[in-house]
């Protein structure tokens, strides 16, 4: 269900043609909540790339009577059983005071997420989950307006590096190399299943589907071997951590990404966590990139947001995390 859009305002799907707006939309609102406008057209296209997400019954776009994209929003049930369906939505500044545009994307998502609910156990819990910047005052308004609980806060988290990096030195019977790709996967994804099993917000998949989707990463344009940093140990070679890099972190050219960054529950405490930090950042100093980005759950249970602050990084910026509890019922997610 929709409200009633006033006279002249029309809305409908979207299309990979729409990128480009959509991409403006987002960034319209970044600038004008944070200053920055971190959206591009292919991060757009390749946030829709999912077998499991359909523009024409996934996403809506409503337009103001001049043309300009004002609304968007998305559902994304990709997970499976889909017991968390994920939301991405945006307003046009212009608009913040629009309570018709609020009401009428925020109907549309509790609509079509509770498209989902007999596809799940009859009694695993339901919800909508939905994030925003803190800045974003208006937005977290909206949101609790529209029935949206506070879950959670995470931090992005930066260093610039300042001096040149000095040599790594790893725990006794432990190395790092590159990862190699046909070579590594399977014991990669399964060192990664283990490293995350009980982070907040994650639901395990069927090993294939996780098998295929970083057998995928390492396809896309901006995978560097060289910047998938493994821990092994020595003695027998096995894959104890890892640290997953990119060149360019999002909307911050001058910062390398951390993406991923994890470690075996058998194998923490060790320093492994913190060499492989290092270790990244002497990669990305080595290539001539200034800093690092990375974003960590405030409440992660390993600790790791103090092991970040230990090797130089500060949390820049918050983000929260909403939900909204479409079925009461069992919770298979990690809280």
């Amino acid at each position: 269900m929709t409200h009633q859009l006033p006279d002249g305002f029309t809305s409908r799907p979207a299309s990979t043609d729409d990128a480009l707006c959509v991409a403006e939309l987002w960034n319209n609102r970044s600038e004008a909540t944070r200053g920055e406008r971190p959206s591009t057209p292919e991060r757009v296209l390749k946030n829709w790339d999912h077998p499991k997400f359909d523009l024409s019954t996934d996403s809506r776009l409503v337009f103001a009577p001049d043309s300009t994209l004002i609304g968007y929003a998305h559902i994304r049930d990709v997970k499976d059983p889909p017991v968390d369906v994920f939301t991405g939505y945006s307003v046009h500044p212009e608009y913040d005071k629009a309570e018709w545009l609020w009401d009428d994307l925020f109907s549309w998502m509790d609509a079509e997420a509770r498209r989902v609910i007999p596809k799940a156990a009859e009694d695993a819990r339901i919800a909508l989950v939905a994030g925003t910047s803190e800045q974003d005052v208006s937005n977290q308004r909206e949101m609790e307006r529209h029935g949206f609980d506070y879950s959670r806060t995470f931090h992005r988290m930066t260093i610039d590096f300042c001096k040149p990096a000095t040599p790594v030195r790893f725990p006794d019977g432990m190395a790092v190399r590159a990862v190699v790709p046909g070579e590594d996967d399977i014991e990669l994804v399964t060192v990664h299943r283990e490293a995350f099993a009980d982070h907040y917000g994650i639901l395990q998949q069927p090993f294939k589907t996780d098998l295929e989707e970083w057998r995928q990463l390492m396809q896309e344009d901006d995978f560097d071997a060289e910047l998938w940093h493994i821990a092994y140990a020595i003695e027998d070679g096995a894959i104890v951590g890892f640290c997953v890099c990119h060149a360019q972190a999002p909307g911050d050219p001058e910062r390398g990404l951390i993406n991923d960054v994890g470690v075996r529950p058998a194998w923490r405490r060790r320093g492994i966590g913190r060499a492989l930090l290092l270790h990244a950042f002497a990669e990305f100093a080595a290539r001539g990139i200034h800093g690092a980005v990375l974003n960590v759950d405030s409440e992660n249970r390993t600790g790791a947001p103090a092991l970040y602050e230990r090797v130089g990084m500060r949390s820049v910026h918050a983000s929260h995390t909403y939900v909204k509890e479409l079925r009461p019922g069992v919770n298979l997610v990690p809280q």
